[in-house]
């Protein structure tokens, strides 16, 4: 007998975590925090018997693995592509910098984690126990991100196999090919999947590149500065690609980058042959200055130039130094090409025009922006549609839970694949164990 148990990422985008045990084996798919809410890592496990696989290095993934690492005489060996372990050592990094006093580990746990972390290729099937497989696949999230099978021999006649999908993205970026199909993967048992947008449909994304390409010529052209606050894993490199595609079209002006976007682009390059748009983020990246110093910074300013600078939703980052400088600049433009959260700085000055700033002692001022604001979806995870037509070509009859979204999203999802699709379905619930025969 086998179960799965949900440990974390229930009706809620945060803390996602689940574990598989089969007799003393437990197989753990991510342990992330969450950055908002009263629970922001998920529920303890024991070490005993535990192998870990990340399915990428996003935070609400990977930020609670140091949890597992430091004083246990038993390591917890760790799975994943070689660019999610070098992009989880700076993200986690960046962390403890950021929350140092506020989290329950420290820089040795995070070096115990990554010494114990062992790189796979897609498809390179690796056996945990004797009864126990995982195989990585191409998620198309974010480079090297990864969905996971996990194949357990000796529950009756055949073995069992599940499917964690981590976040899905299934349409080609600028950045990386979007995920395969299911057809080729075999009859699934279980399938967990996401539901971020399990309530919305993305525009086509020529569209974007189209209207994206637009505003930024146009503000370049009245000598405004165009500021992109972007995640720095990901949404930046994409942005990159994206206006190299485009340079040729009017938009050949000076282009630079800030924060650990700088870091991360770097990170990726060296890895670019793992990855479909790595070629063009290296070619992207030779017409773009990195910004080392406060002399760098105050040249972006200067003259008609394109900024990409952390943090995507203006929570914080080298964002916000420009956003102070172009604020009141009406030639100037703030592009935001991620989702804005609610409560987010970033969601704020969509609806208002206006967000509030702190500064390094803690107390905040209102800043009115008269730059243009507009926002573009970006996002590299699968809408309503995609989510369906990439679960219409499952094979077996298997049981979906859905997680990765709030309590709308998965609870609809669920719905709909129950009463249009036939499937098995619920929304995965925190602290829930299902058995596996």
């Amino acid at each position: 007998m086998s179960k799965v148990t949900f440990l974390g990422g229930c009706q809620q985008v945060g803390a996602s975590a689940v574990l598989i045990e089969h007799r003393d084996t437990r197989v753990l798919m991510d342990y992330g925090v969450a950055f908002k809410g009263e629970h922001r890592t998920p529920l303890p496990t024991s070490t005993r018997n535990l192998t870990a696989v990340l399915s990428h290095a996003h935070l609400d993934h990977s930020g609670s693995l140091p949890l597992l690492a430091g004083s246990h005489t038993q390591p917890v060996p760790v799975y994943t592509t070689a660019l999610t372990r070098a992009l989880s050592k700076l993200l986690l990094r960046d962390m403890l910098r950021i929350g140092r006093g506020n989290l329950s580990f420290e820089r040795q746990e995070i070096d115990q984690l990554l010494r114990n972390t062992h790189a796979l290729t897609y498809g390179q099937r690796q056996q945990i126990d004797d009864k126990v497989w995982i195989t990585l696949r191409d998620a198309g999230h974010i480079p090297g991100s990864a969905s996971i099978l996990v194949e357990i021999e000796g529950n009756g006649s055949g073995p069992t196999r599940i499917l964690y999908t981590g976040d899905l993205n299934t349409r080609t970026t600028q950045l990386v090919h979007g995920a395969p199909s299911l057809r080729d993967v075999g009859e699934l048992d279980l399938v967990i999947v996401e539901s971020t947008y399990a309530l919305t449909e993305h525009p086509k994304r020529k569209d974007v590149e189209q209207t994206f390409v637009e505003t930024i010529r146009a503000t370049l052209e009245e000598k405004g500065t165009v500021l992109i606050p972007a995640f720095a894993v990901g949404r930046s490199q994409e942005v990159l690609s994206v206006l190299h595609k485009y340079r040729n079209q009017g938009l050949d002006y000076p282009i630079f980058i800030d924060g650990m976007a700088k870091a991360v682009t770097k990170v990726m390059e060296r890895h670019s042959q793992s990855f479909t748009g790595g070629t063009q983020l290296q070619k992207a990246a030779d017409h773009v200055t990195f910004i080392m110093n406060g002399s760098d910074r105050r040249r972006a300013l200067k003259e008609p130039a394109v900024i990409i600078a952390p943090a995507g939703m203006l929570k914080g980052g080298t964002a916000l130094h420009y956003l102070r400088a172009i604020a009141d600049d009406k030639r100037s433009s703030v592009l935001l090409v991620g989702k804005q959260l609610p409560g987010t700085p970033g969601a704020e000055l969509l609806e208002t025009g206006s967000l509030i700033v702190h500064s390094k002692n803690g107390t905040g001022q209102r800043l009115c922006v008269q730059a243009k604001v507009k926002s573009f979806n970006f996002s590299c995870h699968v809408d309503r549609g995609e989510v369906l037509d990439f679960l219409r070509h499952v094979k077996g009859n298997p049981k979906i839970l859905t997680m990765h979204g709030d309590a709308v999203a998965c609870n609809n999802l669920a719905d709909t694949l129950r009463s249009e699709y036939g499937f098995s379905a619920e929304a995965a619930t925190k602290g829930q164990v299902l058995a596996l025969n």
